[in-house]
């Protein structure tokens, strides 16, 4: 009973293995049509874009970043006194 049961399991994937591999080609025709899109949107000119962010907050961002990297060091040898 049990090789019976198994059998049939067995032919149930055969058929769904079949299907899937039947079924491909449409998962290929998708993959071409995204890289057609994707060529497409990289062919296209260029928009320019403003940026929001006027001169002092980009002044004011270059300060933060060196307050980060002094903290960093300042953890960076704290670690190594410790160890």
């Amino acid at each position: 009973m049990a090789k019976s049961m198994r059998s049939k399991r067995e032919k149930r994937l055969r058929a769904i293995r079949r299907d899937i591999v039947a079924t491909e080609p449409t998962v290929l025709k998708k993959e071409a049509a995204k890289l057609a899109a994707q060529e497409a949107a990289l062919a296209a000119p260029k928009l320019i874009v403003k940026s929001p962010f006027s001169r002092t907050t980009m002044d004011t961002s270059a300060s933060t970043s060196n307050d980060d990297t002094k903290m960093g060091m300042q953890v960076l040898l704290l670690f190594i006194f410790l160890h």
